[in-house]
């Protein structure tokens, strides 16, 4: 509700006014990946979660982020969502990583961005006990204007006409990360994962 509350709100408003401002940033996302090579059998498709922050600086914006390549299938969870562990030969790969990423301004307040950097992930599940480093990539399209800060706690007050404004995004990213994963007396695994999420933002968007 809040990610359509935002999207109705940055197109219904004409994006009043240029959201371009160098400082921090906040954003979260949610998707799906896919694992491939050798972890498409104890991972395979997964949902894809991910919280980054960081700084802009121009065109160019730096900070880390934490995620998650969850099991669809939750065993204990609550409501079947939240919480719990994979079921039986299934796997939860977390991740970390810094990026910095590189934008393109499109014009009508649209950009263009692609991101890159290292990356560190550990199992649980089947892939308990492995971790490695790996490296990723993505690319993506994000629509950035002003919206009401007070709808980030309650989304229908995006449409209230009073309380300050604040810089806000939604975007696309398409994503493939590649790590190396090792375990004491296992076979190393060799494991891309190929991801597409939407996501919100809060702060230095371009």
């Amino acid at each position: 509700m809040r990610l359509a509350a935002i999207v109705f709100v940055l197109i219904g408003s004409v994006l009043d006014a240029p959201a371009r401002a160098d400082g921090f940033f906040y954003g979260q996302s949610y998707g799906i990946s896919s694992a491939r090579r050798d972890g498409a059998s104890m991972l395979g498709g997964s949902l894809q979660l991910r919280i980054a922050m960081g700084y802009r600086v121009g065109a160019w914006s730096f900070g880390p982020w934490v995620g998650g390549n969850l099991a669809m299938e939750r065993e204990g969870a609550l409501l079947g969502l939240v919480g719990g562990d994979p079921p039986a030969g299934d796997s939860d790969l977390k991740n970390y990583g810094v990026d910095a990423r590189y934008n393109t301004d499109l014009g009508h307040h649209f950009s263009l961005y692609v991101r890159g950097g290292p990356r560190f992930a550990n199992g649980a599940g089947a892939l308990d006990g492995y971790r490695g480093f790996g490296v990723g990539a993505a690319t993506g399209l994000q629509l950035t204007g002003r919206v009401r800060a007070l709808g980030f706690l309650f989304a229908p007050l995006f449409f209230y006409k009073r309380g300050p404004y604040v810089n806000a995004t939604v975007f696309i990213d398409q994503n493939v990360d590649f790590y190396q994963l090792d375990a004491p007396n296992m076979p190393s695994l060799a494991v891309p994962l190929i991801g597409t999420s939407i996501g919100i933002g809060i702060g230095s968007y371009l």
